[in-house]
């Protein structure tokens, strides 16, 4: 019996860290973090290491569902909620893919939704924005017909175009320039006011090229605590967070690498498909592509995503030609055509071809029309 038990806890183990490895290279680190706090709150196994701010908010919360009149099963999923909650204090992640965490059907937490998102602080549980400034509206109780079709058009009221909300709102200057005080006085991040970015870098590129892993979610293991099972998944989410560092860390340096004269600030993106640098690291192009979705890093040029890194051939015929250089290419011959010369677009074609990039005369219109350039046939 003790040896089929164990037989089963190492399959348990194995098949849970294949799936949760998969999983959580999908996950960007704010992504990472909120899988990782609701795994920690459940298991005793599993410590994780958070700030006190960050827990004093959410400890404000489980005590107030504790006031609420609900059912044992409804308060504790309404629990394992709150660690499902981003550092703005939104349900950011798709309600079937929170619901595969818990172990629920998505309909559940959509009936729970009305009564969390009735506690304090106003906005808290809202799934984007405009429902987390409608929450804050209601509890004020400034939510009338004309802000909420406001709520519809939020760019208008993020440039302040007091036209432009008079007319989509169908209302006087007084009453738009009212909503829009009435909205800039809402906070977006309710949980917290001092909220990291969403995508805050996990990984930073020195000055010397290599890549360096930022400040990503590291839990550990809690020796003594819990039963066999519960253990087992804690080392699996462990051994699933450093295959995903590891991963990261080779993608980007690859990525790194590749367009190092991009990053210095000296040159374009080269060309770079996700399946020619899965093939240069002996992976899978779905590995990559999870790997990269998501996660950016810090640079001497700035935080860029690591999606940023890769480019699409300007033609099959120029693999190594990336669509920027094709692009500065035509840019710089069209700044040198000679003044009062006819220019078209098969003779940019034709010229370009004598420079070694072999481009339709379809593709430079179609670039030339992306960059504002001159109109065919004129100049």
């Amino acid at each position: 019996m003790q040896n089929q038990q164990q037989r089963q806890i190492r399959g348990l183990a194995l098949s849970q860290q294949m799936r949760l490895s998969l999983d959580l290279l999908h996950m960007d680190g704010a992504r990472l973090r909120r899988r990782l706090r609701l795994e920690a709150a459940r298991n005793p196994c599993l410590d994780l290491v958070e700030t006190p701010e960050a827990l004093t908010a959410r400890q404000a919360l489980a005590a107030q569902i504790g006031l609420l009149r609900l059912t044992r099963d409804e308060a504790d999923l309404a629990r394992a909620l709150v660690h499902c909650l981003d550092e703005r204090g939104w349900l950011a992640d798709p309600l079937p893919e929170i619901a595969g965490w818990l172990a629920v059907p998505a309909a559940r937490i959509e009936a729970l939704l009305p009564v969390l998102q009735g506690l304090d602080p106003p906005g808290i549980f809202a799934r984007d924005l405009a429902e987390c400034l409608r929450l804050q509206l209601r509890a004020r109780g400034r939510l009338d017909p004309m802000i909420e079709r406001l709520l519809q058009r939020l760019d208008l009221a993020a440039s302040g175009d007091l036209a432009a909300i008079r007319a989509h709102c169908g209302c006087d200057a007084e009453d738009a320039a009212g909503m829009l005080a009435d909205l800039r006085a809402l906070s977006p991040f309710p949980l917290s006011e001092d909220m990291t970015p969403p995508m805050a870098p996990e990984l930073e590129l020195t000055a010397d090229g290599r890549v360096l892993p930022l400040d990503a979610p590291a839990p550990t293991l809690r020796a003594g605590a819990g039963a066999a099972g519960q253990a087992a998944l804690a080392r699996a989410l462990i051994a699933g967070c450093e295959a995903r560092g590891a991963s990261l860390l080779r993608i980007a340096s690859a990525l790194a690498e590749a367009q190092a004269d991009w990053l210095r600030g000296q040159g374009a993106l080269r060309a770079l498909t996700m399946a020619q640098l899965a093939g240069r690291l002996g992976l899978a192009t779905s590995t990559v592509s999870r790997a990269v979705a998501g996660v950016a890093m810090r640079t001497p040029r700035g935080t860029v995503l690591l999606r940023q890194l890769l480019r699409i051939p300007a033609s099959p015929r120029n693999p190594d030609l990336s669509r920027g250089e094709a692009q500065e290419a035509l840019r710089r011959l069209i700044a040198d055509w000679p003044a009062g010369q006819r220019i078209s677009d098969a003779a940019l074609a034709q010229r370009l071809a004598g420079q070694g990039i072999a481009l339709s005369r379809r593709t430079v219109a179609k670039y030339r029309a992306e960059m504002g350039l001159a109109a065919r046939g004129r100049r």
